[in-house]
Order: structure tokens, then sequence, then C-alpha cells
């Protein structure tokens, strides 16, 4: 087991909302008021995740977090899904995946909606606020599927989809940001953005 300390899923929490406070600002300083933080506090915690080793691993979260909400292996048992309900965010749950090979370490960690909360709807650019669907929800539904930007996985990961721009009433590319899968915003790509050669996707430039 590792040496350094697993932090406490509250300051787990309040890490991921740090880069939040810059991002989606408005949502991230209603729910540090609910919660009795500021923004000092989410910098602080995001200072200590960065100390947890690096290949942390289930188990230790665990040991400090209490009982997975969920736990699970894929198909082919290569990977471990384990959940955590989280009290900032109560419609949505942090999912680990963890290799189950004899390097065992956390390979991704992102936002899902928890089981029994309501889906959202969107249906158009209005409907995507800050914080209203994680990355897979937008995939998965009418402005999907989304198209490879920039990111690793983490903060700042940009992807692009197509919809009719409102104000001009033509189709064209816009920009979502995600913070752990979390929308923070969409705004219009560049017009002279274009994606990478040889990505099969739709593209409404004449």
């Amino acid at each position: 087991m590792n040496d350094d300390p697993v932090i406490s899923l509250r300051d787990y929490q309040l890490a991921m909302l740090s880069p939040m406070c810059d991002r989606a600002p408005a949502q991230a300083q209603a729910l540090l008021e609910s919660v009795g933080a500021d923004r000092s506090d989410t910098v602080a915690a995001e200072q200590r995740r960065r100390t947890m080793q690096p290949y942390i691993t289930v188990d230790e979260c665990a040991a400090v977090w209490g009982s997975p909400a969920s736990d699970e292996l894929d198909e082919d048992g290569t990977l471990r899904y384990t959940r955590w309900d989280l009290s900032f965010w109560p419609d949505l749950q942090v999912e680990f995946a963890e290799l189950t090979s004899n390097y065992r370490r956390v390979v991704s960690r992102q936002f899902v909606r928890r089981p029994g909360s309501s889906a959202p709807q969107l249906n158009t650019l209005a409907d995507l606020t800050p914080w209203s669907c994680t990355q897979g929800e937008l995939e998965a539904g009418r402005f999907g599927p989304l198209i490879y930007v920039t990111g690793f996985g983490a903060v700042g990961d940009l992807d692009a989809f197509t919809v009719v721009d409102p104000e001009t009433g033509r189709e064209r590319y816009y920009w979502a940001d995600f913070d752990w899968t979390l929308l923070q915003s969409v705004e219009p790509a560049p017009h002279d953005w274009r994606p990478e050669p040889g990505c099969a996707c739709h593209d409404p430039t004449p």
C-alpha cells in the first residue's frame, strides 16, 4: 500500500471543484456557499490531491472513503469500475476505472449520472448550461457524436459537435468544454476551425 494518505472524499470533491471556479464561476460559488467552503479551500484541496501517489488504487480510496456505491468488472475482467456517491453533486457519482493486472492503478476518473436520477433533457443549445450533463450524456444525445479537439480525460477537455446556430440559422461547429467529464461551457468554435484530417464526421461547412 502507498505511504501517502488518501485525502477525504470531501477534499476530493473540493479538488475537482477547483478548476470549475474559473470555468463555471456562478455554479461553483453557489456550491461553495452551500457546503460552507470558499475558493481557498478548493486550492488547498487540489494541492493535497496532487500529493497523493500518482498510481493510487481503488482499495486505498475505499479504506478512507468507505464502501463504494458500486464495484464491478468489465466483460474482459481487465478493468474494475468503482463509483462513489457525491454530496456536492447528489445526482452524480465519481467513477474510477482501475487496471486489474499486477500493475494495478486507477487510469481514469469521471462524473457519471447516479442510477435513479433523472437524465437531462438536451434538446437545444439553451439546454447545454454549465453542469447540465456529462460528456457521455452529450455524446449519446442528439448533439453526438462528439469530435475530439484536445484534452487528456481530466481538466480542460474540449470536444466539438455540429448544430444549427440560433443566430444565423446555419449549421456550424460548437465547442463543449469539460472538467472531469462534467460540462462547463459551450461556445461557437472559431469559424476557421476544422477537425483533424481523416476524421469520420459530418462537416457542416460548404
